[in-house]
């Protein structure tokens, strides 16, 4: 297996405190809009309210609708110590968050956890006592923790009532109410996420009007954003233990990229999430066409395997992976593909799926910047992001956006 050899201080830049923003604007469409050419290497600079008027009638848009869960809850030891939960992957009474979540009466999430000296089959509680924790399993800063509660209430009402929105470590403020909104896209609809798909915090009824006047379409794939993405690349890539999420996509969604494809539409992917999935699927579609992969197993494309894949077998288009998947799910008679990647694009990866990505600005270093490298194609993120700084783009989660066009 070849992995890139990649210097992670090739892809380090100053980012002063005062470009984070550490709040959102008024207007979601107010934020400001950078839109790139990655082939002229030509900069633009607008607002997002105007991204209709930069891409090409009868788009395809890819949108993550994950939904921020309120997963960050406050409890209490029976000593009366603190202690803090962050509910990370639901495990009972599924895997599945909208089953967990719709839970009654008790469920078991791996959470991560915080507070002194709590132990394998510690008790934990809220301050009203509608919920309470026992620690099953304890590893490093993890557990796995059974919820009880009212069987009057399912979990996810349980954490609306009680739970915190889990902002991102950068943005070291108490969360307010106004996060319970702001932080959540205007088209999110399935709980999951412990972070949101950022790029499509700009996105607002009024511009969705606006792209669909121009015969651009959406479509959804479902990421639920675990807090792994957070996690920085401590020594070297080939060390960086890449984080595992959750994907769903369905049959309609592959036939209306294909319906885009021969079309010779343009595909747009919103955010890092969006693009990581369509990424994953090609990846799939590929096993499935040279293996006939079993997609009903445990499918997981670990954080390596397209650079072994690549190697292994002879390209085939987009267009044939994604009909690969088309047949098998109909072949199955399955309406939906589900599982989980640890994709982990780096410089010099091919993208195979799409021809724009919009996408805020990333935290130096990171593997979203990896990824922005990858899509821009050499050095070219440099000059985007300095002209972003010159600029006063605001950056990270609340940050500005760009649109970057292959």
């Amino acid at each position: 297996m070849q992995i890139p050899d990649i210097d992670l201080k090739d892809f380090d830049y100053e980012l002063p405190k005062e470009k984070i923003a550490l709040f959102p604007l008024e207007e979601r469409d107010q934020s400001k809009l950078l839109i790139a050419d990655c082939k002229s290497k030509k900069i633009e600079h607008s607002i997002f309210s105007n991204i209709s008027d930069y891409l090409p009638d009868n788009s395809l848009i890819i949108i993550n609708s994950t939904k921020v869960i309120q997963a960050r809850i406050f409890m209490s030891k029976q000593t009366g110590g603190k202690a803090e939960l962050l509910c990370v992957n639901p495990i009972s009474p599924s895997s599945d968050p909208q089953i967990t979540m719709s839970s009654k009466n008790s469920c078991v999430w791996e959470c991560i956890i915080g507070g002194r000296n709590i132990q394998e089959n510690s008790r934990l509680f809220t301050k009203d006592n509608q919920l309470s924790a026992k620690i099953l399993k304890r590893y490093d800063n993890y557990a796995v923790v059974e919820f009880d509660y009212s069987s009057s209430y399912t979990f996810s009402e349980i954490l609306s009532k009680i739970g915190q929105i889990p902002l991102p470590p950068y943005i070291n403020r108490d969360t307010t109410e106004l996060d319970k909104d702001r932080y959540q896209t205007v088209y999110s609809r399935m709980e999951g996420s412990v972070a949101a798909p950022t790029a499509g915090l700009h996105f607002t009824d009024r511009v969705i009007s606006k792209l669909k006047e121009k015969h651009i379409l959406f479509d959804e794939v479902i990421l639920h954003v675990g807090p792994g993405t957070f996690v920085p690349i401590e020594k070297s890539v080939a060390e960086h233990k890449m984080h595992k999420e959750q994907l769903f996509v369905s049959i309609a969604t592959i036939e209306n990229i294909l319906s885009a494809i021969k079309n010779k539409s343009k595909i747009i992917s919103t955010g890092t999430t969006s693009l990581r999935t369509l990424e994953t699927l090609y990846w799939v579609g590929v096993k499935i066409f040279y293996r006939n992969f079993d997609i009903h197993s445990n499918l997981l494309l670990s954080q390596f395997e397209p650079y072994q894949l690549s190697h292994k077998y002879q390209e085939i288009s987009f267009e044939q992976s994604m009909i690969a998947i088309q047949e098998k799910l109909l072949q199955e008679k399955r309406s939906f593909i589900s599982g989980n990647t640890e994709l982990f694009i780096l410089p010099g990866y091919q993208i195979r799926t799409a021809d724009g990505l919009i996408t805020n600005f990333h935290l130096p270093k990171s593997t979203l910047l990896l990824l922005i490298s990858a899509f821009v194609g050499g050095s070219f993120w440099k000059q985007i992001y300095d002209e972003a700084l010159r600029n006063n783009y605001r950056f990270l989660s609340y940050g500005d956006s760009s649109l970057l066009m292959r």
